[in-house]
């Protein structure tokens, strides 16, 4: 069990094993020997390097939502000596913590350091707030810029950050799991953690050349887009990862074509590339009403390779259309 732990297994060592993390057996908390454990541990509760128990956070505002977690998930521990002293990291066992969204946004702007390195130890786990009752989703990129190993979400909300989570697993394999890079689990040079928000230099450009795109008039209905004439399509291609490197640019609207023809070149200078997800969206511009959606796509810059491509979009829910694609063209320097 975790709290006997000193420190959490290795990557190799995890390998063909499952984490259950839930409330003890019926059969262990009835055993004596199981109970002379519980004590101790329970006297460790009111210690400041303890972070253990079912008492309801005070950092975030989302009351009722620690409340029902609290019931359904009470081996994951909630802050209870405040912020700083839950991120404090100490060498007696590993631990692990759960937070709302809106306790890590506090913590990452807060105590983002301390955050980093909680993660390169002790196991967090970020999960969305109950007040999300469409089933939305919140960024996840600051979890997983701090280290986080667990970003739970909203699989059923179909929106732009459930669009960057397909993106990052879509490294590996598709496996699920995403190794975390070397600067999120050791100490760098000089003893410096890697920090988010710090201004880092350039590492590498990632240059992308969009040609055309083709295969909506096999997917879609021609009256799909407009009852009269062919979509107005433009898009919008951008990096998803630290803020120096986030930024979205936009092509020229081409009319009147399903088979639109934008011949652009984007150049992404990128100073964390290995946290960096290249997004890409397709809309059918309308003058009178919303933009219609055309088609998008998400993949970890890590996993582009040089060279021409047809890249396939997928619809609102992440499924791919079985004909869309753009001609793109991908280059490092």
């Amino acid at each position: 069990m975790l709290f006997c732990l000193k420190e959490f297994p290795s990557r190799e060592e995890l390998k063909y094993r499952i984490i259950i993390s839930t409330k003890p057996p019926k059969e262990c908390v009835e055993d004596k020997s199981f109970q002379g454990k519980q004590n101790k541990s329970q006297n460790l509760k009111d210690s400041d390097e303890c972070v253990w128990g079912k008492e309801q956070s005070s950092l975030t505002s989302d009351d009722s939502d620690q409340q029902n977690n609290d019931k359904s998930d009470s081996d994951w521990r909630k802050p209870k000596a405040g912020l700083k002293e839950a991120l404090r990291v100490g060498i007696d066992k590993v631990r692990q913590l759960s937070l709302s969204e809106q306790a890590l946004e506090n913590a990452a702007e807060s105590y983002g350091l301390d955050v980093v390195r909680f993660t390169q130890k002790h196991i967090l786990r970020v999960y969305p707030i109950g007040t999300r009752f469409n089933s939305s989703n919140y960024n996840p990129r600051i979890g997983w810029m701090h280290g986080a190993q667990m970003v739970a979400f909203n699989m059923q909300g179909y929106d732009k950050a459930l669009w960057l989570m397909h993106g990052m697993f879509r490294s590996n394999g598709r496996c699920g799991y995403v190794k975390k890079p070397d600067f999120l689990t050791n100490i760098g040079p000089h003893n410096q953690l890697f920090n988010p928000k710090a201004r880092m230099p350039v590492k590498k450009t990632l240059k992308v050349k969009l040609y055309m795109g083709d295969g909506w008039h096999l997917d879609f209905k021609k009256t799909h887009f407009d009852l009269y004439s062919p979509p107005d399509s433009y898009t919008r291609v951008g990096i998803a990862g630290v803020p120096a490197d986030e930024i979205m640019k936009k092509t020229k609207i081409k009319k009147d074509s399903w088979t639109p023809v934008w011949d652009e070149e984007f150049s992404f200078p990128l100073t964390v590339p290995e946290l960096a997800l290249l997004r890409i969206e397709v809309k059918q511009h309308d003058i009178a009403e919303k933009n219609d959606f055309a088609g998008q796509t998400c993949s970890p810059v890590s996993e582009l390779r040089p060279g021409i491509c047809a890249v396939p979009l997928c619809d609102q829910k992440g499924k791919k259309f079985n004909s869309v694609r753009l001609l793109m063209c991908f280059e490092f320097v």
